[in-house]
């Protein structure tokens, strides 16, 4: 299940990865029956549970992981409410996109991500969350 520093799975299965975070809400998005291997990072998985205790609210995954192909299709799709990375940390498994909890502010919650993630965007839906180092603060 977890190989190096970052948790490993087939899509669909369902693993407990920590406390309060389950590997489907990490599973691609996609529907390629190629599309199994699954992956995450334990660092973010570890600093997602820190969040989560701090505001004391379970937090909603609205993306995680991405197979290649997956990116790939929301690049071509040139979606406009997105921005879709050349190199996505997603398909590293090194990113996450989640919902601001309720009862919480936009400043606030953003402010709590920040103890924990140095990379940060925030659109109008959901905050992305990945590994990268160095202050990195963008909107969608």
């Amino acid at each position: 299940m977890n190989s190096n520093k970052y948790f490993i799975w087939n899509k669909g299965d369902d693993i407990q990865l920590s406390k309060n975070f389950n590997s489907k809400e990490f599973d691609c998005q996609c529907s390629r029956p190629a599309c199994i291997e699954q992956r995450i990072s334990i660092d973010l998985i570890d600093k997602l549970e820190f969040i989560r205790k701090e505001v004391n609210q379970p937090l909603t995954v609205t993306s995680g992981f991405r197979c290649f192909n997956h990116q790939q299709d929301l690049k071509d799709k040139g979606t406009v409410s997105t921005v879709i990375a050349q190199k996505s940390t997603h398909v590293l498994g090194d990113a996450v996109d989640i919902k601001i909890p309720k009862n919480n502010t936009v400043e606030t919650f953003l402010e709590r991500c920040e103890k924990h993630f140095e990379s940060i965007g925030l659109a109008k839906t959901f905050l992305h969350l990945d590994l990268r180092k160095g202050k990195r603060r963008w909107n969608y």
